[in-house]
Parts: structure tokens; sequence; C-alpha cells
């Protein structure tokens, strides 16, 4: 992690004009794995303005498979805690951090969903690309990452790796939901901040539509899982713990023996990590203290 940290750290979110910034090699990969990971990130997406947007790619996920409107994703309510949570599997209290900064991690005692399938199947490929660089120090098993400009190169960038390499697991990050929500509001009734959810659900889409093929030709079955680090008001986030419309979130899992359910009750984001372990074959040891379940 510290060379991660150490040539890709940025502490706000990404200017369009910044250049590409790589991490690892892309390597055509030769696994046959049947259980594989598409998980997708949509970065500051409010519950009831994603209910309220027009998404009928998010919908019918949410439909196939296990889907909750109310998560909590813990105190610190800004990202680089919230991808945290969700990608470690404990709360801050664990992973040390409580901004927009990697200073005091707990990463070494509490690693990643990558690291853990990194040393079950060291041969996998797993790889990150983000809108937004710190996401990219957030995870350190992965083999490539990718730091881009924009929505649209994030999903052309993903889709030629689904297509011409063999990835295993792929960590997308989508940042401009935030981006919108801190430009003109994180609400509902913001016609922009809508927009910005629905552009990401098209994109969605087209990766989807990979997706299914790769199911079809190559005897794979994806699990695909949708979640956001914090939802907001107003035009911000930070220091909003108490509000529910920002510290309660949302997630979607889909995946090959999944029944589709619409959960009740108390879950947490941390909840995440196991799940993902667990339809990859990676048995999860109380030892690591997670702070999570798996969800099926």
């Amino acid at each position: 992690m510290l060379f991660l940290i150490a040539t890709l750290l940025l502490t706000c979110k990404k200017a369009d004009d910044t250049p590409v910034r790589y991490c690892g090699e892309a390597n055509l990969g030769s696994s046959t794995n049947k259980k594989r990971v598409l998980f997708i990130g949509l970065d500051g997406t409010r519950t009831d303005a994603l209910q309220a947007a027009n998404t009928p790619t998010i919908d019918s996920l949410a439909a196939a498979g296990l889907s909750h409107w109310n998560v909590d994703r813990g105190i610190n309510t800004v990202s680089v805690p919230g991808w945290s949570t969700i990608l470690h599997g404990v709360f801050p209290q664990k992973h040390g951090l409580t901004k927009n900064s990697f200073d005091g991690n707990n990463y070494a005692q509490y690693p990643d969903v990558l690291y853990y399938i990194r040393q079950a199947q060291p041969t996998w490929e797993l790889y990150s690309i983000s809108h937004w660089d710190d996401f990219l120090n957030i995870t350190d098993g992965q083999n490539f990452c990718m730091g881009v400009n924009t929505e649209d190169e994030l999903t052309s960038r993903a889709l030629y790796y689904m297509q011409s390499h063999n990835p295993d697991v792929l960590l997308l990050h989508y940042d401009y939901p935030d981006h919108e929500g801190h430009n003109s509001g994180f609400s509902p009734n913001n016609p922009a901040y809508l927009k910005a959810i629905e552009d990401n659900d098209a994109r969605i889409n087209t990766l989807m539509k990979q997706i299914k093929f790769r199911e079809a030709n190559y005897n794979e079955q994806w699990m695909v899982v949708l979640c956001t680090d914090h939802g907001g008001e107003g035009t911000g986030h930070g220091g909003q713990d108490d509000l529910p419309q920002t510290r309660f979130v949302w997630f979607i899992v889909t995946g090959h023996g999944i029944a589709p359910a619409q959960l009740q009750g108390y879950h947490a984001n941390t909840d995440l990590m196991p799940t993902m372990l667990k339809y990859v074959n990676v048995a999860v040891d109380s030892a690591w203290g997670l702070d999570g379940q798996p969800l099926y």
C-alpha cells in the first residue's frame, strides 16, 4: 500500500485535465474461474434521489437480486472513510480513517477485499478503475489500477478490458453524482443531480450487456454489486452523521444462486465485503475482525 500512496495520493476529487494514472499491469489472464465480480460504486448517490431518478438498468438489477434502501454507512460521512468501510469490511473505529486523508490508516491490520482474494487466488486478474484517484488507494490487492478523467472514459476503459482481457474482479468508481451534488445540491428535487444518476444508469447498461455476453459465451457467473458511500444535504455531506439522508444509503447485489429479495432490518455497508468473498469461495476467518456478515 505504501507505494500506491506515494505515487497516487490525492485528497480532492479528480479534475478533468488530470493525466490518466496507472499502477500495475493489466495482463491478458488465463483464469477459467466461473465466479467473478463487478463492483460499481456511484459516489454520493442519495437513496431517495436514486429512487426518484429514471434508472431502468439499476431497477432491473434491484429486482433480480438483493436490495436494501436504508443501509448504515457508518460515521464520518465523507468518501475515504466510506469506501474504506465498504472495501475493508470494517467501520472507521477499526480502519482508522475519519476524513479524506489516508493519514493514520489501519489497513495493515484490516486489509481490503482484493488483498484476501489475492491471497486465495494469486493468479487472478484484479482491476480497479476510477474517476477519483483516491479510490485507487483504498485497495492494495489489485494487479492493475487506472484513474480516468470522465465517466464516459471510465465506461469505455472498463468495456475494453472486459472485451480484450479476462478480469476476475473489476472495481469501478463513478464520481459524477457526488460532483453534481456539490455543485447544485444533493436532492431528489434537483434535475441536474438526477441527470447525473440517470446518465450513469445508461453507462451501467452498456457494461451489463458485456456481462451477459461473457456469461453466455464463457461459462461465467458474475456477481454485480452496486452501492454508494454517502448521501448528502444541501451541497455537502461531511459532518452529517446524524442526517438519515446522508448516513443511510443503499446497495444492490445480484449473482448466480442469490434469490431476489428486498432486505429489511439493520444492514450496513460492511456486509458487502464478506458477501463478495463468499461468492468467489474465499472463506472469512473470524480472526480478521470484519464488522459485517454475508448477505446470503
